[in-house]
C-alpha cells in the first residue's frame, strides 16, 4: 500500500468512524495509535477529534506484555519506535476500565467479527479483564477493505468485534454472527 493510498483510505475510515451514532453518546473511548510502518489504519486525527469533543480518551500502553491505559490529551506528543507502539510523552497511566467504545487494530477480519490481530493477545486479554469487571464496550475494528477474509478461525478466548469500519463501509458484525 502506497503512502498516498494509506493516508487517503485512512481518512475515509476515520470519517466513517466519527459518523458512528454510538460515538456521539460515548464518554470514554479507548483507541490505538496507528503504526505507520505496519500501515495500520491511521488514527491520529481520530484521537484529536475525540479529544476536541471533550471525550475522555485513552490509548494502549504496553508494559511487560500487559496492555495498560494511557491518557490521551489533545496535541499529545509521542516517543516513536520502529518496533513498538508509540509511547505518549509525558506518560500518564489510568486505572479507568469503563470504556464505551474501544477501537482495535487488526491484520485481518471477517464479517462475523472474527479478528486476526498481531499475535500478542493484548486485546483478547484486555477485553477479558474488562468483561470480568462487568464492562462490555463496543469493539470496533478499523481496517482497509482488502484486509477482509472469508472466515477467521476463532478460539474460545478470541474476542469478536461488534463492528468493522473500512474506507468503503461500516460492517455491523452482530448481524453477521454465526
Amino acid at each position: 500500500m502506497t503512502l498516498q493510498r494509506w493516508l487517503s483510505d485512512s481518512e475515509k475510515i476515520q470519517a466513517h468512524a466519527v459518523s458512528l451514532p454510538l460515538l456521539v453518546q460515548a464518554e470514554r473511548v479507548h483507541c490505538y495509535v496507528s503504526m505507520e510502518h505496519d500501515r495500520e489504519a491511521r488514527t491520529l486525527e481520530l484521537l484529536e477529534k475525540l479529544a476536541l469533543e471533550r471525550k475522555a480518551v485513552y490509548m494502549p500502553y504496553i508494559e511487560k506484555g500487559v496492555m495498560k491505559n494511557a491518557v490521551y490529551h489533545q496535541g499529545q506528543r509521542f516517543r516513536v519506535s520502529p518496533s513498538a507502539p508509540a509511547t505518549p510523552e509525558p506518560l500518564a497511566l489510568s486505572e479507568e476500565m469503563r470504556f464505551d467504545v474501544v477501537f482495535v487494530p487488526l491484520a485481518g477480519f471477517d464479517r462475523s467479527g472474527g479478528r486476526i490481530g498481531f499475535g500478542k493477545g493484548w486485546y483478547d486479554r484486555f477485553f477479558s479483564s474488562l468483561s470480568s469487571c462487568g464492562v462490555h464496550p463496543v469493539k470496533v475494528g478499523l481496517a482497509f477493505s482488502f484486509q477482509e477474509v472469508p472466515s477467521v478461525p476463532c478460539d474460545p478466548w478470541d474476542e469478536r468485534l461488534d463492528m468493522v469500519v473500512t474506507e468503503n463501509e461500516i460492517i455491523n458484525c452482530q448481524h453477521n454472527s454465526r
